[in-house]
């Protein structure tokens, strides 16, 4: 009894809140929550392709247990592929079964697409995007204790990492992309604790966490697959004997390999091509089923199967090496600085990177350079992978979504760069870029996806459909609509 005495009486005077902690998260709510999509646009018609798939997915799953979305009034989605005469979703299929758990719980308590549709949308939202997004931010104020900075400015860089790096663009709609970034954030948090205890056991159950983040941030997003190798590194530069690095690498691997083997296990069950739903131009398979629009709530979209047509996708003349160059240098400077460019939405990113090279030139620990140098080399192989690859711009939607996986991450290493004294000119700069990144990524959060994508620079465009929205043309848009359409 005098143990338990004792410890009450340490936890009754123990800090059980902390404001700057709690601050982060609800900021990010109150920015976010009232611009969820459900909210904002309940129109089933303004739903994107990639939502739709999503949401197709996770209504068959419950509702007929089952993995294809033939029977899905969602399913009318241009996301899809038909495999042994049945329809997929063309989407990595993790997110919609972890989706799968709250939606069961909503529909066994009786809450359905087809009673409550908008509802059920808005907390799925809130739950796969929207609370992983403020999560990130709370993240990021715990890792900001690398930089040795107060409590203030960790609060203002997790602040500046969700606000400006376009990570809140993405915390309004149902997609992959937001939660895949804060997972790598996670697995980055991980290893950050990994390498400031001193404890080797307490260590090893943080890399298996670690693994298993980044892992599932594949999961979600397939370019993320990169990190994976990539923080396997970082454990290998821990201040550890060589046995205990390499055990701690086995340990990392096998957290790892558990979502992984989740993600083969489900696609092979359905589309059978474990890199589906990553952009990198694989786009033919999309299509429809025309009895499927009949009749739907969707039907006025009446979409097009979409296919890529070889012939057009060849170059009649060959190309030189050096033309072949070049144009290749042309898409990747315009993944940086054209309509979809990381730089021309972003500028903050900039500080993060400058960040990146002042770690190098400090006695940081050998674990933060390799970090650091993971988050840019990651960052690199992404951008020329989709730069080279990528075909259709209109489907990278606000900014590049694809981006999206490591921006936050990129733009953390400005804490490093706010440890130095600085001139007034330098922090005027750093708060044009920083507002110039926040402004736009909130005017991104209005609508990040909408279904035809982007053809213009897409800040410009988000305020033409916030300032001059569309409206879908005919058809009903009511919520009986759904009940009719299954």
């Amino acid at each position: 009894m005098a143990f338990l005495r004792n410890w009450l009486r340490r936890y009754r005077n123990r800090r059980h809140v902390r404001p700057w902690a709690l601050a982060v998260p609800i900021v990010i709510l109150l920015i976010t929550v009232p611009l969820v999509r459900p909210l904002r646009q309940p129109d089933p018609r303004s739903i994107s392709d990639d939502e739709l798939a999503r949401l197709a997915m996770t209504q068959s799953i419950v509702e007929d247990d089952r993995l294809d979305i033939g029977a899905s009034p969602f399913s009318v989605t241009r996301n899809k592929v038909q495999r042994n005469g049945r329809w997929y979703s063309n989407q990595p299929p993790m997110m919609a079964v972890l989706l799968s758990g709250p939606y069961r719980l909503m529909y066994r308590m009786g809450y359905s697409f087809e009673s409550s549709p908008h509802w059920v949308m808005f907390m799925l939202t809130l739950l796969g995007t929207t609370l992983p997004v403020a999560g990130a931010g709370g993240l990021v104020y715990r890792m900001g204790r690398l930089f040795e900075l107060r409590r203030p400015w960790r609060t203002g860089l997790a602040l500046a990492v969700v606000l400006g790096s376009g990570l809140v663009s993405y915390a309004t709609v149902l997609n992959a992309h937001a939660p895949a970034a804060a997972l790598a954030l996670a697995s980055a948090g991980c290893l950050v604790h990994v390498t400031i205890t001193n404890r080797r056991m307490h260590g090893s159950i943080w890399l298996i966490v670690a693994g298993a983040c980044a892992a599932l941030s594949a999961t979600f997003e397939p370019a993320a697959i990169v990190f994976v190798g990539l923080f396997a590194a970082v454990v290998l530069a821990l201040r550890w004997t060589a046995f205990q690095r390499m055990a701690g690498l086995a340990v990392f691997l096998a957290g790892a390999s558990v979502p992984l083997a989740a993600h083969v296990a489900l696609v092979q069950r359905t589309t059978g091509n474990v890199w589906q739903g990553s952009g990198l131009g694989e786009g033919s398979g999309f299509g429809v089923q025309g009895s499927e629009v009949a009749g739907s709530v969707f039907a006025p979209l009446n979409p097009e199967p979409r296919t890529l047509n070889p012939d057009e996708d060849e170059d009649p003349e060959p190309e030189s090496a050096w033309r072949s160059f070049w144009t290749g240098a042309g898409r990747v400077a315009t993944a940086f600085v054209g309509r979809h460019g990381v730089l021309s939405h972003f500028p903050v990113v900039l500080i993060g990177i400058l960040g990146v090279t002042l770690v190098m030139h400090r006695h940081w620990p050998a674990t933060t350079k390799v970090l650091a140098t993971a988050t840019l080399v990651g960052a690199g192989v992404i951008i020329v992978a989709y730069a080279l690859r990528t075909s259709d711009w209109t489907q990278a939607m606000f900014g590049t979504r694809w981006f999206v996986v490591f921006l936050p991450l990129t733009v953390f290493w400005a804490g490093v760069w706010l440890r130095r004294r600085h001139r007034p000119v330098s922090w005027a700069l750093a708060g044009v870029l920083l507002a110039f990144s926040m402004v736009v990524s909130l005017i991104g959060a209005t609508g990040p996806i909408p279904r035809d994508g982007f053809n213009v620079y897409t800040a410009a465009g988000a305020v033409r459909n916030l300032v001059h929205p569309r409206e879908p043309e005919g058809g009903p848009s009511s919520s009986a609509a759904f009940a009719g359409a299954r």
